[in-house]
């Protein structure tokens, strides 16, 4: 006859073990500072060394949110706030046990949120193709625009979503004919908030691809206008972006480096399109990061004048734009993720000044490539505007 061993299993714990029952001695000397949606509170610890963390509790759209600050800091911020109106919290040390103190319980009205600040500063122009779109960030804050159209059959279009925490932003609508139309524009924060959209009605500018059979290189003194391994300067113009531009790493330039491209007409610029090299290289290695584009209707020196190795040239340009190519993942150098990717496939907009008046010479100052380097390599280079032909 066999015999039966039973076993009892006893379910363990998950976490701290409660050492005792008693509470902390709660914070003192609460302050508070009203943040652009939020607010620092401040304190002051107990003398004690059975404390873990602080929590602070506030209500946020009929939702009870819980914001946390460890111990080695004596304040705890609350932020996504999306109203300019009172909010109440409670404010509590927690011991190692879970044990919680006499809470604090306190108010205080957000300043206004970054968000609708810079709501208010958007504003939408006529220009080639669409409208330009421009706003202003003091914060610095995350912000995404979703941008609409109107469709010829009277329905909304959202024509792109796009992030920035520049002070001073430019984005463009393009695409649509001269006829008027409407445009939209509405902001979200990293938070979900959101705004109303703005809804201009706006009649486009005439805007075409220019014609890159046109192009040339338009080299001048200083240039570097080396190919490295057989791909020279006239790659970014062969509507290939599979093949590149690459220059001589070791051919002795350093940033600032330039280079001119003839568009072979005088036209009112208004946008370019940037592809970076496509096989693997997102956004690193020689892919242009930071850089100047100036224009001219001519020139006034030989393209051998020492003149254009200085900086006097600069007096007789126009610069129309001075970018940053943004990494949408903002990850650090080598590690990238799809956004990146996708990026890389879609290519870069660039929207020139307006109002220049005609171009035909492009010289780009190139400050820093990703990874700052001394060679340069480009896919393909697209340039907008009205050369005064208009095509049907």
């Amino acid at each position: 006859m066999g015999i039966g061993i039973a076993v009892s299993c006893k379910e363990e714990n998950i976490g701290q073990t409660p050492v005792d029952r008693t509470p902390p001695s709660a914070v003192t000397n609460v302050s508070i500072e009203s943040l652009p949606g939020g607010a620092k509170i401040s304190y002051d610890l107990p003398d004690e060394t059975d404390i873990s963390y602080v929590t602070c509790e506030y209500i946020f759209n009929d939702e009870k949110k819980v914001a946390r600050s460890s111990v080695y800091n004596n304040y705890v911020i609350i932020e996504g706030l999306a109203d300019i109106v009172p909010c109440d919290f409670t404010l509590s040390l927690v011991d190692h046990s879970e044990n919680k103190s006499e809470p604090y319980k306190g108010s205080f009205v957000p300043l206004e949120p970054p968000f609708r600040s810079v709501f208010k500063t958007i504003t939408l122009e006529p220009d080639f193709g669409g409208v330009v779109i421009r706003w202003k960030n003091e914060s610095n804050a995350l912000i995404g625009a979703f941008l609409y159209a109107m469709s010829d059959e009277g329905e909304w279009e959202e024509y792109d979503l796009v992030y920035s925490s520049t002070t001073e932003e430019k984005r463009s609508i393009r695409g649509y004919n001269t006829d008027q139309r409407k445009f939209g524009v509405s902001l979200i924060d990293r938070f979900g908030n959101t705004t109303d959209t703005l809804v201009v009605a706006a009649e486009p500018l005439y805007e075409k691809l220019l014609d890159k059979s046109n192009f040339k290189d338009g080299h001048l003194a200083g240039d570097n206008y080396t190919s490295h391994n057989s791909r020279p300067i006239s790659n970014i113009w062969d509507g290939n972006v599979q093949v590149i531009w690459h220059t001589v790493p070791d051919a002795g330039f350093t940033p600032p480096q330039t280079f001119t491209i003839d568009l072979g007409v005088e036209a009112k610029l208004s946008r370019m399109m940037l592809w970076n090299r496509q096989d693997g290289y997102v956004f690193n290695q020689h892919n242009l990061r930071y850089f100047e584009v100036w224009g001219s209707k001519e020139l006034t020196h030989g393209i051998n004048d020492p003149y254009w190795s200085g900086e006097a040239w600069k007096d007789d340009w126009i610069l129309i734009g001075d970018f940053e190519q943004i990494k949408p993942s903002g990850l650090p150098l080598g590690q990238t993720n799809a956004d990146d990717e996708a990026a890389t496939q879609a290519g870069s907009e660039f929207i020139f000044e307006s109002g220049v008046g005609e171009v035909r010479y492009l010289r780009f100052v190139v400050k820093e490539t990703w990874a700052r380097t001394p060679a340069m390599h480009i896919a393909e280079v697209s340039i907008y505007g009205d050369d005064g032909v208009i095509e049907e």
